[in-house]
């Protein structure tokens, strides 16, 4: 058994531990310091490096002089020689708690958690230095790091928005372990710019993208795939149709689709916007194509529009937890021969740039769009729905705009 004595080294601040037993090669020796926090009656002890007695009395006097401003700041040193992965999971049960009081969503906890990994990642390889050092180092060198990395999934860099996405989830970090005495230092490196996204998706590939999607809905063998296929390519048709956001389209339910004498309207809600709006008999079509399809996939788990009330929730989900995948529309891209890296937010500027550029007045299109939550408010109440579709949509060919029932889709449902 170890035999243990105790050196007090600074009075009721700072003692040392020694530990001595015997080996089969003779003693041994080992050394730690106990460091005592009188704002929160707490000890804490920190393994020494030294095996001799100078050199660990030498080390303790070093470490306490490290650790002196947080035991008078009435931090807890020992929480804060924890590893970095540790923290990050008490954060995140935070933020889970946050999310279980809606305050912030359950998918934002899964992006925080997503976007922490590079934090732990670069934790490890600078030899996991306690929070205040990673924050120096986070604030020098981090960004040089990152920068080199490529993204997994494309293989190219990683853009200067991710960049920023990481930040600031690492300050979010940071920030929450300064509240709660880990740590005193914040992250101080500012964002990157960044160029504002609004490419409109090429009007001469629409057609083709959707006939790629069109071609992998009929050859795929799975239920499950076709049903996640086909709600991505309606997706893709909505948006360039009414030019709505994608949390939006994500939001939207069967039962936010009224049905009046001369017109149909749809109830549009996002984080923080809603409106109504009337919408073409296209689109009206392509949601009741889409009702009719999954009508059809989902007849083995008895698929209706009361129990699946959200219109692109996934196969067999009854909740918002529709994923619209980066990779199909890569892949429908790459295959048409279309170059650059659109977002699924590209079909809602094609609507507003298709609507300019047919003579629509910019108010019109930002009513219809909900572009401005002040301007809604301002002017919205006042404006009849009809009139802003008609303005909306006055240059649009009238058979663009009509209700249609494709033949291979009435075979898929036939099938």
């Amino acid at each position: 058994m170890p035999v243990k004595t105790v050196k007090t080294l600074i009075p009721k601040r700072a003692t040392l531990i020694k530990r001595k037993w015997t080996r089969s090669d003779g003693p041994a020796y080992a050394y730690c310091l106990r460091l005592w926090n009188p704002s929160i009656k707490k000890y804490a002890e920190i393994t020494l490096k030294s095996r001799d007695e100078n050199g660990a009395i030498a080390e303790a006097y070093e470490v306490y002089s490290k650790n002196a401003t947080d035991i008078d700041a009435g931090r807890d040193v020992s929480r804060q020689r924890s590893k970095l992965h540790l923290h990050v999971a008490d954060f995140l049960n935070y933020q889970r708690t946050r999310a279980s009081l809606k305050q912030i969503t359950d998918k934002r906890v899964v992006v925080i958690d997503h976007y922490l990994k590079s934090l732990i990642d670069f934790s490890k390889l600078n030899k996991n230095p306690q929070l205040d050092d990673l924050s120096k180092l986070h604030d020098q060198k981090y960004l040089i790091w990152r920068s080199k990395a490529k993204a997994r999934l494309t293989g190219k860099k990683i853009s200067n928005r991710t960049l920023n996405s990481e930040l600031s989830a690492h300050r979010q970090f940071f920030n929450w372990a300064i509240t709660n005495n880990l740590c005193a230092r914040p992250l101080v490196t500012k964002d990157l710019k960044v160029e504002r996204s609004n490419k409109p998706f090429p009007s001469e590939f629409y057609r083709k993208f959707l006939s790629v999607g069109q071609k992998e809905i009929q050859d795929a063998k799975s239920h499950k795939v076709k049903f996640d296929l086909m709600n991505y390519r309606t997706v893709v048709m909505v948006m360039n149709s009414i030019g709505c956001r994608v949390t939006e389209i994500k939001n939207m339910k069967w039962s936010d689709l009224i049905y009046r004498k001369d017109r149909t309207e749809i109830y549009i809600h996002g984080k923080a916007k809603e409106r109504t709006i009337q919408i073409p008999e296209r689109v009206v079509g392509h949601l009741e194509n889409l009702k009719k399809f999954k009508q059809r996939m989902g007849v083995s788990f008895g698929w209706n529009e009361t129990e699946y009330p959200f219109i692109f929730s996934s196969y067999k989900s009854k909740t918002v937890s529709v994923s619209f995948s980066n990779k199909t529309r890569r892949r429908w891209s790459e295959k048409i021969g279309l170059e650059g890296d659109y977002d699924l937010v590209c079909f809602r500027h094609k609507f507003i740039t298709d609507a300019l550029n047919n003579g629509v007045h910019s108010l019109s299109v930002a009513n219809y769009t909900g572009t401005s939550q002040a301007m809604i408010e301002r002017t919205y109440s006042g404006l009849v729905t009809g009139d802003i579709f008609k303005l909306v949509f006055k240059n649009a060919p009238e058979a663009s705009l009509s209700k249609q029932n494709p033949d291979w889709i009435n075979r898929l449902v036939a099938d």
